[in-house]
């Protein structure tokens, strides 16, 4: 994501090699004994450490941190993202550096998709555990997940059973539902960006982590103005089409409905025209209606099973934001529903067998 051999004698394992990453300023020989602070602060905290022990508040602590990269796992349209190892803190984690050739005026979203994860707590969301810069770039670093993400089993033409699947896009809801409650929209869905992992203590456990929120908005406020639009266009909602259109949370969940359809049929509803521009791609988005996925489902699909998935796919997809489902923990309901179909299908001898690839 092999069995453990126990020998009398002790076996001890060499650290793989890594490359130092200039990540942090470089630890060098601090000039006095406090350094960072100017002559008066010093000579206060001195005092204070002397007759009390203790730190007053507005006490400043700096910090020098430095990360080991082990690997290059994946890059963004920003950032690259890096396994690095942390030795302060013994631990492997998924570290993101800013692309040097990236505008100047970008640089405060990449800081910012860094401080609105850092402040989430699900466990359905990946946890942003420290943000810093060097004299070069800015990083952020975050937990280190093994598994893969839906796209790559998607890129294996490998269906998912009903079960995990619905499992899959219950616990992605559950996020969405996090995030969206403190009104913000993650505004780039795809199968790439929902990952799966195992449950560190019981390996027999799926946990479903929402990654990359690079592009996310905060639609509470005053809106937010751009030059350009941005997302993936084989995923993005009509009104997102529109720059500096009025979005909100129900972009998220036509996105996931797209990824929906292309998880339960295992292709893309506009896939034959992935060679099209960007543009022409969004006017699909607004103006084709897509198929009903039963048509490219297994034959042996049972057909209640079948109307079931058309019907959430055309209302998570419905062109007017008005006739979506009105928040994901309806569209949850909707899904959830189909468990009850499964059931039936069970007790009649006729469940599904399809399954996720390994």
């Amino acid at each position: 994501m092999g069995a453990r051999v126990l020998n009398s004698a002790p076996v001890v394992k060499a650290r793989p090699e890594h490359v130092t990453a200039k990540i942090g300023r470089p630890l060098q020989p601090a000039p006095s004994q406090h350094a960072g602070l100017d002559d008066a602060q010093a000579h206060a905290l001195s005092q204070v450490l002397a007759a009390e022990g203790d730190l007053p508040p507005g006490t400043p602590v700096l910090q020098r941190k430095r990360f080991e990269i082990v690997e290059r796992l994946g890059e963004g349209g920003m950032g690259k993202i890096y396994k690095a190892y942390d030795p302060t803190m013994d631990r492997y984690v998924a570290l993101k550096v800013l692309k040097p050739d990236v505008p100047a005026t970008e640089h405060s979203r990449f800081h910012r998709e860094a401080v609105v994860a850092a402040n989430f707590s699900h466990p359905n969301l990946v946890r942003v555990l420290e943000v810093g810069h060097s004299e070069t770039f800015q990083w952020f670093a975050m937990e280190y997940l093994r598994g893969n993400d839906v796209g790559h089993v998607l890129a294996r033409r490998r269906y998912i059973s009903f079960r995990v699947l619905i499992d899959i896009f219950d616990q992605t809801l559950d996020a969405l539902h996090y995030i969206h409650t403190r009104q913000i929209a993650h505004c780039d869905i795809k199968p790439e960006n929902i990952f799966i992992t195992r449950d560190a203590y019981d390996r027999r456990l799926v946990i479903v982590k929402l990654i990359d929120f690079g592009i996310a908005r905060d639609y509470s406020g005053p809106l937010e103005l751009h030059t350009h639009i941005t997302g993936d266009p084989r995923y993005m909602a009509p009104e997102q089409a529109v720059i500096n259109g009025r979005i909100d949370d129900r972009v998220d969940l036509y996105a996931l409905g797209v990824t929906f359809y292309e998880v339960v049929t295992t292709r893309h509803p506009v896939e034959e025209h992935f060679d099209l521009p960007p543009t022409k791609l969004l006017e699909l988005q607004v103006k084709q209606v897509f198929e009903p996925p039963s048509l490219f489902m297994p034959e042996n699909t049972p057909p209640e099973l079948a109307a079931a998935v058309d019907d959430f796919v055309a209302r998570a997809c419905a062109k007017d934001p008005n006739h979506r489902h009105a928040n994901a923990l309806e569209m949850k309901a909707e899904l959830n529903a189909m468990l009850q179909i499964l059931d039936h299908i069970k007790d009649t001898g006729d469940d599904d067998s399809r399954h996720l690839g390994e």
